[in-house]
């Protein structure tokens, strides 16, 4: 049975409600650049509904007849868990289908109207419809970029480990996730310090939009575990972490790339010199290009293990 999370607003002051505002218009200007520039989206792309929340839908794009199928891409979208939208995606995961990918670009609430567990319980929500819909997505891949490389590993580790799903839905059933392959991070969100202490902008007011005032915290509970690195698990599927050298966020990168290693779990790190953060929404050039076949070369050789 699909249901609308009740989960109250994150209380914040006037100084973070104009932070979140200002930032939610900057982001929505970039967007509408980049859509001026790159025109209407590629065909193929059919939007449909995974929930009764205004923003519990997701794009799919199926892969071409002449090319190989492989398992799907389940792919989570950036923007701070505060904005952000599928739609400024649909350029640059075309890269998937053709390389035989179909690709479900899911939607999901923002915080700090909709917080944490929300989100999570929409990702969720959005991977059991994907499999319970669509016959080839009995086991899928996950990705995103930023938060939504967040995302795509907490909802990894959570189908890995199912117990520690119960803190954040009691009520869903771990049995209706589709199995997950493997798990790709874009310089995303992995660890709780990289965002509090390191002075990236925003960082604080995203943390505890998202969070709220308990994630501030050096340890959270499971209730309040908005990170990998706020979770221990056991079981984890192969993982990809991408991130330039000159992102703010790297340390979130390196930190979790070696924390993956020293438990023995499956882990590729790809550093790319001189790239900053958003690099895999940057027009076409020589990070992104090498970025993509970077992870067409991860995906393809979970695909054949």
């Amino acid at each position: 049975m699909i249901r609308i999370d009740p989960t109250d607003p994150t209380p914040l002051d006037i100084g973070q409600h104009f932070s979140v505002a200002g930032t939610r218009a900057f982001f929505g200007a970039v967007t509408g650049v980049l859509r001026l520039l790159r025109g209407s989206p590629p065909d193929g792309w059919q939007t449909v509904r995974y929930g009764l929340h205004r923003d519990e839908i997701l794009d799919v794009r199926h892969v071409d007849g002449a090319v190989a199928h492989r398992h799907p891409v389940v792919f989570f979208h950036g923007g701070g868990w505060m904005m952000g939208t599928k739609d400024f995606y649909s350029h640059d995961l075309c890269f998937l289908s053709e390389a035989g990918y179909p690709i479900f670009n899911v939607e999901y609430p923002k915080a700090p109207e909709h917080p944490h567990p929300w989100i999570l319980r929409s990702v969720l929500k959005a991977l059991a419809f994907v499999r319970e819909s669509y016959g080839e997505a009995k086991a899928v891949h996950v990705m995103g970029d930023s938060a939504g490389g967040n995302l795509a590993v907490m909802a990894a580790v959570l189908a890995a480990n199912p117990s520690l799903i119960a803190p954040i839905d009691p009520a869903f059933n771990p049995r209706t996730l589709p199995k997950i392959l493997s798990a790709t991070s874009i310089y995303g969100v992995l660890e709780r310090a990289t965002c509090l202490n390191t002075g990236i902008p925003g960082g604080h007011t995203m943390v505890e939009a998202y969070g709220g005032s308990e994630s501030l915290g050096l340890t959270v509970d499971a209730a309040h575990a908005i990170t990998p690195m706020d979770l221990t698990f056991t079981s984890h599927p192969p993982c990809f972490l991408g991130c330039g050298e000159s992102d703010l966020i790297l340390p979130s990168t390196t930190i979790y790339e070696r924390h993956l290693r020293e438990a023995g779990h499956k882990v590729t790190m790809k550093l790319y010199p001189g790239a900053t953060h958003g690099y895999f929404n940057f027009p076409d050039g020589t990070t992104k290009t090498q970025s993509q076949n970077d992870i067409v070369a991860f995906l393809n050789e979970v695909e054949e293990v």
